[in-house]
């Protein structure tokens, strides 16, 4: 039970971290905004590990697979930001969710432990999200937004679940090892290698950039800190035997994105989505109480 309740922490935290990104995402360049989001997270937990001197046990295959999760989250963010810089939140967040079936199954096959009440509550979940992606007949919140659109917001929300679901397993594995925060802090650090490396692609090819500051800036720091917290709540209830329930209730976040967009960005929610939110609350309480 700890696993999933973890993993619904982690959801909250990332969820309002997605709802930042829908503002912060429309005035940054993508690759200045995930440095940020990387560097600041890396910078303070470098620092935590300079005053405390346990850095990260060497390892091999935790180390490979820390920063193959590392390389992988800069391909989610990418896929994410446009979606979500593209809008609406609530069919690029919940498209985005649709790494809970895939990372579960990733565990299963692993041999991780799990109930079968735990997959049905996984594709109950994949139904709602999949509806919540779904523009209802006669709705006004998709009245600015072509078919066209919505698709490619979709598609895009589909890339970053892919994404994110390997990226996930991977850092599950290293946990193993070394556990969640030094897994955490390699994550880190390899995403941010990678984002540099864009960078420096990017100058090479004269891309203009758009850096933040003053008030964006700050919705950046807060963004880098909420999902520094969400992927350290997810590891930390993946220990043990965790894994699926972290997973399930990491799942929940698009409808925390969705609920945070309504009240923060004033993106209305239509009915037959408040329904499906309803339904994936219950979805994921259902995997609480049948946890093995």
């Amino acid at each position: 039970m700890s696993g999933i309740l973890f993993g619904l922490l982690g959801g909250s935290f990332i969820g309002v971290s997605d709802c930042v990104a829908r503002f912060t995402a429309q005035r940054t360049s993508l690759s200045v905004l995930i440095l940020f989001v990387m560097g600041f997270s890396t910078t303070l937990m470098t620092t935590w590990f300079i005053a405390s001197g346990d850095w990260p046990r060497w390892h091999l295959y935790s180390w490979s697979v820390s920063m193959l999760s590392g390389f992988l989250n800069l391909g989610a963010l990418l896929f994410l930001y446009r979606a979500l810089a593209r809008g609406p939140v609530s069919v690029a967040s919940p498209a985005a969710s649709t790494f809970s079936v895939m990372l579960v199954a990733l565990n299963a096959l692993a041999g991780e432990p799990f109930s079968w009440q735990q997959i049905a509550s996984v594709f109950i979940v994949f139904i709602g999200i999949a509806m919540l992606a779904r523009p209802s007949t006669g709705s006004t919140v998709h009245e600015n937004y072509s078919p066209a659109w919505l698709r490619t917001t979709a598609l895009l929300g589909l890339g970053t679940g892919a994404c994110i679901s390997l990226r996930f397993f991977f850092a599950q594995e290293a946990v193993v090892f070394l556990g969640p925060i030094h897994s955490l802090y390699l994550n880190r650090l390899a995403a941010l290698s990678s984002v540099i490396l864009l960078m420096s692609w990017e100058q090479l090819n004269q891309k203009p950039r758009n850096w933040p500051s003053g008030p964006v800036l700050k919705l950046v720091i807060l963004q880098s800190l909420l999902e520094m917290l969400a992927l350290g709540a997810f590891l930390y209830g993946s220990t043990g035997d965790g894994r699926v329930g972290a997973s399930i209730g990491f799942s929940a976040f698009s409808a925390v994105t969705a609920l945070s967009a309504w009240i923060w960005l004033k993106e209305r929610v239509d009915p037959h989505r408040i329904l499906w939110i309803a339904i994936i609350i219950g979805a994921i309480w259902i995997a609480i109480l049948y946890a093995p």
